[in-house]
């Protein structure tokens, strides 16, 4: 995993929480999806980037902030990883019927 973070929050905006805008979709990847999010929140300043493998829903994340405002990137695998065996768990055994 890579993960860096950067954040300076405002303290005086602890209740400025607000889901602006969201969407989503598929891409031509097979278990690969997209999301992206604008928000509204307390942070001055936001950067924050990793990157996973080998773990649910493994993929890219990135967010992006300003003065109040985010937006959030993400590309991910939307499959369930399999710890035991080092492998992406079959749909049989998420829903635990073998």
């Amino acid at each position: 995993m890579i993960y860096f973070n950067f954040n300076i929050r405002n303290p005086k905006w602890w209740n400025r929480f607000a889901n602006i805008k969201w969407w989503a979709g598929e891409t031509p990847f097979e278990h690969k999806f997209w999301e992206v999010q604008i928000i509204k929140n307390d942070n001055l300043l936001r950067v924050e980037f990793q990157v996973t493998t080998q773990q649910d829903h493994a993929g890219v994340n990135l967010e992006l902030g300003l003065l109040g405002y985010e937006a959030h990137f993400t590309f991910y695998d939307n499959r369930h990883w399999n710890y035991e065996e080092n492998r992406w768990m079959f749909y049989t055994e998420e829903k635990g019927l073998h």
